[in-house]
């Protein structure tokens, strides 16, 4: 039995209640000590957690390990853990490329060379979801001709939201004329090969870039795709989204302009409920990294009719940002990137992005004869707009933070988001160091919004917002660090 619950604001609250929330920790375990985890999947029984000596991207879909030294455990509903299994994959050299959790069993893809026929492989091994351990022989699921100077081969791995289908996808140079090509293969969640495809492209690799990918409940894919020819003179992106299906030879391509604008920031969602393709972001009227307001489109995928539209930002809300970083006169705001797009049922959207950069600095150490360079990661403002079905801003609100850490991945940084009704929580740390203030900020569909400290500063729990996930319709369940040990804190609303 699959746990399901649906994500959509619905436009029928008024007054925001009081909020109550209960605050559980699982049990943990001695043994448990201060790694990196990451929710992967659930069924009615419980949860499945990842959990790695060594940071990895919380931001992103697709698990990319830095080794192999993980293990994966089962958390039961009462969040003990009944069973937890150190990952051995039957290729000692392969590298995970994802972890992906369909229907009611549990994947690992993960890459080996084969030096003698001079390709990368990709395998799927499935994972005994009883007790742990692999349950079944590997199966090959797809190959890149392998060469180190011009292509290392790098596989994109996703699923369909109603996770009967996956595909692997990858870019490919072409030998004899350095344009890369971009190679398709669909699955059922049984491995039965639907479809496969490869599309040649007028690019070359690194000037062709994939966005956001997504696979659709009818086995098609769409790509989120951008050209980027010259960092330092090109500001134009030049989006396009790109339909792959088993009908067509060829891509079916609707570019995404603003006439006299530059578009900075794309995200892709599929409103089955509306039967649109939605993609939303920011435009600039300077370069391709600052924001100066929405940009949004809605394509029909029964009649491919294309709805463009965009709203700069208003005075009011750039006022909110005296004294922080903007340029244009106070016009245009940086470093805000799209993080999810929610679909509301009346075919609009709610648009979350969060300010982040990284900053560097190397020094010489005298006693070692070596340089070292350490890396700052800086979490800022969340910034959350409601879009109406017509591209205009009903309203938008502001969540203020300031995360700084150092030589972390930014794993404790950011927040974690749960999709109610008519209500949308986010619940994050204060400030990336133990003991800090766990906070939760409420925002309902009128844009009325209310901040609570959830727990209290003292209490010895820093969250890792990253590898949490919403897995009931007023429920998230967060690794954290609780008197410097790996447990979890699961919240309910």
């Amino acid at each position: 039995m699959k746990i399901r619950f649906a994500i959509l604001v619905i436009l029928c609250l008024f007054v925001m209640p009081a909020l109550a929330q209960r605050v559980d920790y699982a049990s943990g375990e001695k043994k448990f000590k201060r790694v990196y985890s990451k929710i992967i999947g659930q069924d009615d029984k419980g949860t499945y957690i990842v959990r790695s000596q060594s940071p990895f991207n919380g931001k992103t879909e697709q698990l990319r390990f830095r080794d192999n030294r993980i293990e994966i455990c089962f958390m039961e509903n009462n969040l003990s853990i009944k069973w937890t299994y150190p990952v051995m994959l039957p290729n000692a050299d392969g590298e995970i490329q994802d972890i992906l959790f369909m229907g009611d069993s549990l994947y690992i893809f993960y890459a080996a060379v084969n030096k003698d026929a001079g390709t990368n492989e990709l395998f799927a091994v499935q994972v005994n979801t009883l007790k742990g351990g692999i349950e079944k022989s590997p199966v090959k699921v797809d190959e890149i001709q392998f060469d180190k100077k011009r292509n290392k081969g790098v596989f994109y791995i996703g699923k369909s939201k109603d996770q009967s289908k996956f595909f692997s996808m990858y870019k490919q140079t072409i030998a004899e004329s350095d344009k890369v090509a971009i190679n398709m293969k669909v699955y059922s969640d049984t491995f039965t090969r639907l479809w496969e495809r490869r599309y040649a492209t007028d690019f070359t690799d690194g000037i062709l870039l994939l966005n956001d990918y997504q696979l659709d409940n009818d086995g098609n894919v769409l790509l989120l795709t951008s050209i980027d020819s010259d960092k330092k003179v090109n500001r134009d992106k030049r989006y396009s989204l790109a339909e792959a299906a088993a009908s067509k030879e060829s891509l079916t391509y609707h570019p995404l302009r603003l006439e006299n604008y530059y578009i900075t920031d794309l995200k892709l969602a599929i409103d089955y409920l509306n039967n649109k393709m939605v993609l939303a972001g920011f435009f600039s009227e300077l370069n391709s990294f600052s924001s100066a307001g929405i940009f949004y489109t809605t394509i029909d995928r029964a009649t491919g009719e294309t709805k463009r539209l965009s709203e700069s930002f208003k005075a009011k809300f750039l006022n909110e940002f005296t004294g922080e970083r903007t340029i244009n006169r106070g016009t245009e705001l940086i470093n805000y990137y799209i993080d999810r797009i929610v679909l509301r049922s009346d075919g609009g959207v709610i648009l979350v992005a969060e300010s982040y950069y990284v900053t560097e600095s190397t020094n010489y150490n005298s006693y070692y004869q070596l340089y070292t360079t350490s890396y700052t990661y800086h979490y800022d403002n969340v910034l959350i707009f409601s879009v109406n079905r017509e591209g205009k801003l009903d309203w938008e609100n502001i969540i203020r933070k300031n995360q700084v850490s150092e030589d972390d991945g930014a794993f404790y940084s950011s927040y974690i988001m749960a999709v109610d009704a008519d209500k949308i929580h986010f619940v994050y740390n204060k400030y990336v160091q133990r003991g800090t203030d766990v906070l939760r900020f409420t925002v309902n569909n009128k844009g009325q919004s209310i901040e609570k400290v959830l727990v209290k500063s003292g209490s010895d729990i820093l969250l890792m917002p990253g590898g949490g996930r919403q897995i009931t319709a007023d429920q998230v369940l967060i690794p954290c660090l609780q008197k410097n040990k790996t447990n979890f804190i699961r919240i309910t609303f």
